[in-house]
């Protein structure tokens, strides 16, 4: 009885389903994917964690601008600072220093014996050096000039001493000219370096501008030069009486040696002393 009955169900649905198979479709069935929701929940994943790095680097650059900013405004107060100092420079009291004193020579004339001398060394006439040296010094006559001549050059003691002459003569000569040269210098600087020494103090406007502030160092740096240039003149007159005075103490040296071989030998020749004496005499040079 039962057999039946399910066969006659069965049947019942066997000839509805063609009519099912016709009917429109209205709704659809979803299928769940494992796969792609763990790739969708790792893009997520990863997305925050980008935005989270974002917003760090975000912060540090607000920071970094914020430094960077400091840093500009900074500039522009120390750009505002030198450009006020060199454009006004008002800072010049570090520019004093001690001046120099010019001092001239003052040279007694009682006879004229020092004709020409005083204005030679004071840059009056330092032309005229070698022409008041000669006058003022002792010159050789005939006499000397004769025996000089038939003198032998390198065994004389006159003509060694007539070199060292000769030799002062130059040096002197060429000493007193540098000297009156550089007298004659200051004297003609001393209106141009009062007149930068005053520019150089100077606090108004006309003077403490970049641009003039440049040429009155470029000045000051043409006078030093200058004074360096005759300071090296002076310096090299110093050297050259040096030298002349080596001389004279050389041709003392030697004169003292050969003085000493003359006496050996004379006494050597023609002993004075007593008969029986010591040896003392013989040896004994005064």
């Amino acid at each position: 009885m039962k057999i039946r009955r399910l066969i006659c169900r069965s049947g019942i649905i066997a000839a509805f389903l063609p009519l099912l198979a016709a009917l429109p479709s209205r709704a659809q069935m979803t299928v769940f994917d494992p796969t792609q929701s763990a790739h969708a929940i790792q893009q997520i994943y990863d997305r925050a964690k980008d935005a989270q790095t974002w917003q760090q680097q975000l912060s540090y650059d607000i920071q970094m601008a914020g430094t960077i900013l400091k840093d500009y405004q900074q500039a522009i107060t120390t750009y505002n600072m030198l450009y006020g100092n060199l454009r006004n420079f008002n800072s010049k009291s570090i520019w004093r220093t001690i001046e120099s004193q010019l001092t001239m020579a003052s040279i007694a004339n009682n006879y004229g014996e020092t004709t020409g001398l005083q204005g030679v060394m004071n840059g009056q006439s330092p032309g005229t050096a070698s022409t008041v040296w000669k006058f003022i010094n002792l010159g050789l006559n005939s006499t000397s000039s004769g025996f000089l001549s038939q003198q032998v050059l390198g065994t004389s003691q006159a003509l060694s001493t007539l070199a060292r002459m000769e030799a002062m003569d130059g040096v002197s000569t060429q000493c007193l000219q540098s000297v009156g040269d550089y007298n004659q210098q200051r004297g003609n600087n001393l209106q141009p370096q009062a007149a930068l020494t005053q520019s150089q103090f100077d606090t108004s406007s006309f003077t403490t501008t970049e641009l003039e502030q440049l040429n009155l160092i470029n000045m000051h740096n043409a006078h030093g030069l200058n004074e360096a240039q005759s300071q090296g003149a002076l310096h090299a007159c110093q050297a050259a009486q040096a030298a002349v005075a080596n001389m004279a103490q050389r041709a003392a040296a030697a004169t003292e040696i050969n003085n000493a071989a003359a006496i050996q030998q004379q006494r050597t020749s023609y002993p004075s002393a007593p008969a029986n004496s010591s040896a003392t005499w013989q040896n004994y040079l005064p």
